[in-house]
């Protein structure tokens, strides 16, 4: 009973629903051992190591080994009394929120208190006011009996009218209490209902109908780049995008990769997801390239930006090498024409370092040990880069918004971070260093997915006041108009897999949702920033109306938007929802009608056989069938005659009917894909493959040039334009 009792209080599920409505119930074994991953100390492992290595014949860890050291009865009473107990015993928790329209403080206190106490609240927005009160001015909201004695959950409402949306210091004082003389002090987090909806808003035109392009900022291409796509590029696409009517750029996750393994591309896999990818600058748009006098042109340099623009896989090892390099001479003249002289740049370098100087130094020294593979630079160097992609990226930004865009740059939070980067690293007592994140099996992943990414755990997420969760979502609501949460399921519960395989086969493990989505709403509101949530694949039902309460735009994908017998109608795509052709996870439209997405499969043993991969190409057939009944049903393409199978049919036709019909669906907003709209076949990434396909290498088969150039293309754009306008 204590165990089970320690197991919900550590949010440890015990059953779910999986994606074909099987009701799962997680093996007692399972939920121990992530139980076990969360309170085992992470030296344990390395101590038992040092251990083998001494004594050879040490045996190895067994699940019952791992389980007695943390799970003896003693020590689970012991923190069923930290996290159940003397929450009570504190009166005045460090952290807690409340809902703007009914601002209100917790205090906790045994039942039969008989002091009064000053509540006073202070902050950056209001003036400081106090309330005198007592218990009778309060009402019960919780109760919980601590040795015979009842203590009370008590809420003191506050005036509404004082109150703005935001964060603010609490104080309460015990008048003539002698057993209690010290002032307590905690924060109060006042939020909002719902997240940001700019153009969305009922104020605003209702029946806006937005569309945009999502692109992966490094496929772009051009021939006068550093063989990656950068901000530059993303200026040029901005400029091409808003001359056709577009709302939007939703772009790959830009956060900061590892420096000492370039050829890790994943752009969701970063090292800190609060800081961005330098090789991602333009390095001709930075202040001090003029001061370098046309170094960077010089011959021995163009030749090798020639060779790496030449190539259709990005060579991130070469690409890299060649980027900081010349980062290095930038770097040079800031020092000696700002730095040294104290400029008006070198004053705007050091306001952007404190706005988060010690998390920035934090994640420094880290890159400084991450990158002594390939480079010795300090840490002002690292710093500086940081400070010159953040100018270059609100440029953009700006840039997007006075070309008319009504949302701008749409940019994209991972779900996690490695474990051996600056996020993780700097702020390891709030990570299981013993876990990582996934999916559980399905039907299409019998093993499940782990994504090795590291998890934050729930309870220190909570005893460290969240604060690491703000940093994370105001540092990525910066220099864009929306943010996509990637697998925004992970504010409910996130598959923990245990990195010691005798500890089972992973669980689910619930997060503070309601606490999550609040300082998602608070910090949306104060960024101007709308937010969608990526909520493809097992999606638990309490959260879906959750989202939608709160003004979270859902995230639909075309393939998935199926009834039994066929492709939705875009009438019942989701009013509250970005919809997508196609994303990064799955095949271009191309490869779909072709199948040569399943081929490809098939080649790298995704599909295990020929049997397999016969049913799978039958299947598709069906599908393309359907697709085409819906077109045609939508009187957007018809059959020419004498037309004996699907083979024959023009695809290119097929892909402009195809699109138009998408962008004409109930969705707020709509987008395709850079290589859908060129009809490229090349998937972007293949889930469950890492060296055995360039996944997150592959540049895009037309520049943004050519692509203004081409009849096909613009007949494309114009398109979606339509179909928007229609839709009004």
């Amino acid at each position: 009973m204590e165990l089970e009792k320690l197991l919900y209080l550590q949010g440890v599920g015990a059953e779910f629903i999986d994606c074909v409505g099987n009701h799962v119930h997680i093996p007692a074994k399972d939920r121990q051992g992530i139980l076990t991953t969360m309170l085992l100390e992470p030296s344990f492992y390395q101590q038992h190591l040092q251990t083998d290595l001494q004594q050879a014949n040490q045996p190895a860890l067994t699940s019952e080994a791992l389980m007695q050291h943390c799970l003896s009865d003693q020590q689970i009473a012991t923190r069923i009394e930290q996290l159940d107990v003397l929450p009570w015993l504190m009166p005045l928790h460090k952290f807690q929120w409340c809902n703007i329209d009914k601002p209100h403080v917790d205090i906790y206190l045994p039942d039969n208190y008989l002091f009064s106490f000053v509540v006073t609240i202070s902050g950056d927005h209001i003036d400081t006011f106090s309330v005198n009160a007592d218990l009778s001015d309060c009402v019960i909201t919780g109760e919980y009996i601590v040795n015979n004695q009842r203590y009370c959950q008590y809420r003191l409402a506050l005036d509404k009218s004082k109150f703005k949306h935001g964060y603010y210091q609490v104080n309460i004082a015990f008048l003539n209490d002698p057993a209690r003389t010290e002032i307590l002090q905690g924060q109060l987090m006042v939020a909002p209902s719902m997240a940001y909806q700019g153009c969305f808003a009922q104020t605003a035109t209702s029946s806006k109908q937005t569309w945009g392009l999502n692109a992966q900022l490094y496929a772009i291409r051009n021939d006068s780049q550093w063989g990656i796509g950068d901000f530059g590029n993303l200026a040029e696409l901005i400029d091409y995008a808003a001359q056709a009517g577009a709302d939007f750029i939703l772009l790959n996750p830009l956060h900061a990769l590892d420096i000492g393994q370039p050829e890790n591309p994943s752009p969701y896999s970063p090292t800190d997801r609060r800081r961005l990818n330098p090789l991602y600058i333009q390095i001709e748009a930075v202040y001090e390239y003029k001061a370098l006098n046309g170094e960077l042109l010089s011959q021995k340099w163009q030749q090798k930006r020639f060779v790496l623009n030449q190539a259709n896989l990005i060579n991130y090892e070469e690409v890299q090498s060649l980027k900081y390099a010349a980062f290095e001479k930038l770097y040079q003249i800031f020092c000696a024409q700002h730095v040294r002289f104290e400029t008006p740049r070198f004053k705007a370098y050091s306001e952007f370092l404190e706005q988060d100087k010690a998390a920035l130094m934090q994640f420094v020294e880290l890159e400084i040990k991450l990158a002594s593979k390939y480079f010795t630079y300090d840490a002002g160097f690292y710093l500086y880069l940081q400070f010159v992609a953040s100018e270059q990226l609100q440029a953009c930004q700006l840039n997007a918004k006075q070309c008319g865009m009504s949302i701008g740059l749409i940019r994209d939070l991972a779900v996690g971070a490695v474990s051996h980067g600056a996020e993780i690293m700097s702020n390891a007592d709030l990570f299981c260093a013993n876990a990582s994140i996934g999916a559980p099996p399905d039907p299409f992943a019998e093993h499940g997915q782990n994504w090795g990414l590291t998890p934050v755990d729930p309870v220190k997420l909570k005893q460290n006041d969240f604060s690491h969760f703000v940093q994370l979502i105001r540092s990525n609501m910066q220099s864009c108009g929306a943010l996509r949460i990637d697998h925004v399921m992970g504010l409910l519960r996130l598959w923990w897999w245990p990195l010691e395989k005798v500890l089972g086969n992973g669980c689910y493990v619930y997060y503070p949702l309601d606490t999550l989505l609040a300082i998602i709403c608070l910090e949306s509101q104060r960024a101007r920033c709308i937010v969608i949530g990526e909520d493809l694949g097992i999606v638990p039902p309490e959260i879906v109306s959750r989202l939608r309460d709160a003004g979270i735009y859902s995230n639909e994908l075309f393939y998935f938007c199926r009834h039994y017998d066929g492709f939705k109608s875009p009438q019942d795509y989701k009013r509250q929802s970005l919809m997508m052709l196609a994303n990064h996870d799955v095949c271009t439209l191309s490869a779909w009608w072709t199948g040569a997405d399943l081929r490809l499969r098939r080649q790298l043993d995704l599909i295990e056989t020929d049997e397999k991969l016969q049913h799978v190409i039958t299947q598709r057939q069906q599908y393309k069938q359907q697709l085409i009944d819906l077109l045609i049903r939508e009187h957007a393409f018809e059959l020419p005659q004498q037309t004996a199978s699907l083979e024959q049919l023009d695809f290119d036709k097929v892909l402009l009917a195809w699109i138009s019909v998408s962008a004409k669906g109930n969705s707020q907003m709509f987008s395709v894909q850079l290589s859908d709209l060129v009809a490229d076949k090349h998937a972007v990434n293949i889930p469950g493959t890492w060296k055995e396909f360039p996944n997150w290498q592959r540049r895009l088969p037309l520049s943004i040039k050519q692509m203004s150039q081409s009849p096909k293309v613009e007949q494309r754009l114009n398109a979606i334009k339509l179909a928007r306008q229609s839709t009004k």
